[in-house]
């Protein structure tokens, strides 16, 4: 394959490596790059970014938008997390594709860009987080990114109406765009919702609306390549400044922590093993800043002594903090997928199983940066309830409410109470909804196998279209901690997938409303009539079979969140409003994992607006 390269081992070298630097960043992803980014504009503040995967910032399967997935279930770019088994699931495991090369997980996630609702972001103040709500994190989303403007044409196509230019990033390091390959499926999903009263009604960046509509894509319109936080925040002006060093293949296994006498714990340092692997400790003379994600950030805390003392003890590690809620509140948007075969003038990316075809479609990319490959628009729909949409379906909404939260105590999680309370009133307010649907143009069979390579290899003759409902706004809570003192061991994962009743009781009527979709035109009519379906044969007409069928098609959208949660400590708190960790005075997590209440939709939005609103009150806290 043109342009697949090896890894570039020249940011793997410790040579040259100072003893110490201003702020030691844990995680070249997302959230960190950002953060080193910004706090290198200062050219007095030194930083080092240490990061697990290797640089692979060339590489094809990278910057080729259409190659996203075959970065999955590979080591070289992939973490290759596992669940536990999933009791609400059957008892299946879950992969999650987790980004291990600088840019993190948007180095080769899908590249869909969403953004969260007002009420679910200001949800997070109402946890105790003065000053974290939509509007004042509105101009961090804007900050994040340039978006490009489709033409004349292609806004027709879409029914891009309802997107206000002017409210758009204009000059962030994201480019975000609508791309150019735009088949009957993409064309006809807005039309088809729109003759169904339920076109989009709101610019996505006001937080508010609803409906059937099309998302752009984290690709630059002019190069037609992935637009990442490793090719952006970590740019050749930024790689350049000798303030910012970053070291590749460094697996940091612990924080060095320091437990002043009648004072806050202080973070000095972290210990790390190189690409050679030696074991090295390097200095922090301000902070370490934690970015390695929902799943490694509560592990190294563990790892370091902070955590349930019960279960340090349990591992041989020396408490330095005794907090039971690192690693819980684990929130994701567990996804119920169906796949329907497409008539037979529609192709779909099923077709790419053909080698000759998918040696082609490489070719063709690679001469014009057309093409399938060339990807950038995502169709959505974010979703109420239609059947709680009137008078009489509200009071069975709230009738449902009462009867599976009236014994939720908030026993379990000091929050519980406060966050199912918030919940209640997102999943009554009429600028929010309940699911987010996502029209994926190939086919998926969750019962192929846990793994991406096996669920998402067309293996069914045919070609097909997917539609996903992904529940926004989840009640179920798991959690995810070490296993054992080794920082190379994974840590265990159980989201516990549909554990809260309500979850599959929402999914349900969501999967339920998917036979009305593909019965509504014109999307009816790019479907085979009588086609095939993934899983085979299931139709859902009546609510109990929605209700068996959610669990047998349920997989995750992979955005898991909240182990860190930013809240106060009585309440289940990890870190406090200023992403300082509890007990610490210079220890910050800066990524999903802080986000205490799971916003709707994709989050690599969220992720970036957080960042940045970290390294301003980074700057802020040091002046």
């Amino acid at each position: 394959m043109d342009g697949v390269k090896t890894a570039n081992t020249e940011r793997a070298s410790t040579e040259g490596l100072s003893e110490s630097y201003d702020y030691v960043v844990v995680g070249g992803g997302t959230a960190g790059l950002v953060v080193a980014s910004r706090l290198t504009e200062n050219q007095d503040v030194t930083v080092l970014v240490l990061e697990a995967g290797a640089d692979r910032l060339g590489d094809s399967r990278i910057t080729t938008p259409g190659l996203a997935l075959t970065t999955w279930d590979n080591p070289d770019f992939d973490w290759k997390f596992m669940t536990t088994p999933q009791d609400g699931l059957n008892g299946r495991t879950v992969a999650h594709p987790r980004g291990k090369t600088l840019g993190g997980s948007t180095a080769i996630n899908v590249g869909l860009v969403a953004y969260p609702s007002k009420s679910g972001v200001d949800s997070w103040e109402k946890l105790g987080n003065k000053g974290w709500n939509f509007e004042t994190l509105r101009p961090y989303y804007q900050k994040f990114h340039t978006y490009i403007p489709p033409s004349k044409e292609i806004n027709d196509l879409l029914a891009l109406d309802y997107m206000d230019d002017d409210i758009q990033g204009k000059s962030g390091p994201i480019k975000v765009s609508f791309g150019d390959f735009h088949g009957p499926l993409q064309k006809d999903w807005p039309e088809t919702f729109k003759r169904m009263n339920t076109k989009y009604n709101g610019d996505p960046l006001t937080g508010l609306g609803s409906g059937g509509h099309s998302n752009p894509g984290s690709i630059d319109a002019r190069s037609k390549t992935r637009s990442h936080a490793g090719s952006e925040y970590y740019n050749p002006e930024a790689r350049s400044r000798a303030n910012l060093r970053v070291l590749t293949e460094a697996l940091v296994e612990r924080i060095i922590l320091e437990q002043l006498e009648n004072g806050p714990v202080l973070a000095r340092g972290v210990q790390y093993s190189s690409r050679a692997g030696k074991r090295h400790v390097i200095r922090a003379t301000k902070e370490v800043i934690l970015a390695a994600g929902a799943f490694q950030s509560p592990q190294l805390l563990e790892l370091s002594g902070i955590g349930s003392q019960a279960l340090l003890e349990r591992h041989g590690i020396r408490t330095v903090i005794d907090n039971p809620f690192v690693g819980e509140n684990l929130q994701d948007h567990a996804v119920a997928v169906l796949s329907f075969e497409a008539a037979a003038h529609i192709p779909t990316g099923d077709v790419l199983r053909d080698p000759q075809v998918f040696a082609a479609a490489i070719e063709e990319y690679n001469k014009s940066k057309t093409g399938f490959l060339a990807a950038g628009t995502y169709c959505s729909a974010f979703m109420p309830v239609a059947d709680f949409l009137n008078d009489e379906g509200e009071a069975r909404l709230n009738q449902l409410l009462d009867r599976h939260l009236a014994n939720d105590t908030g026993s379990a999680f000091p929050s519980q109470k406060q966050q199912y309370g918030l919940l209640r009133s997102i999943l009554q307010s009429s600028d929010d909804s309940s699911i987010h649907y996502i029209m994926a143009p190939f086919q998926l069979n969750v019962h192929a196998g846990p793994s991406p390579t096996q669920y998402l290899i067309p293996t069914t003759e045919g070609n097909y279209m997917t539609l996903c409902a992904a529940l926004n706004h989840p009640f179920s809570r798991g959690s995810v901690h070490i296993q054992s003192a080794d920082p190379i061991e994974k840590p265990k994962i159980d989201p516990k997938y549909l554990s809260h009743p309500l979850d599959n009781e929402i999914l349900a009527r969501h999967v339920q409303y998917m036979e009305e979709l593909v019965r509504a035109e014109p999307l009816a009519s790019l479907l085979k009539k009588n086609g095939r379906r993934i899983p085979a044969g299931k139709h859902v007409e009546e609510l109990d079979e929605a209700r068996t069928l959610g669990p047998q098609t349920v997989t995750s959208n992979f955005h898991p969140t909240g182990t860190c949660a930013m809240m106060p400590k009585e309440l289940g708190g990890v870190v406090d409003d200023r992403l300082i960790v509890h007990g610490t005075g210079n220890l910050r997590v800066v990524d999903a994992s802080i986000i205490p209440l799971e916003p709707r939709g994709p989050i690599q939005s969220s992720v970036y607006a957080i960042a940045e609103r970290a390294a301003d009150i980074i700057k802020d806290d040091r002046r």
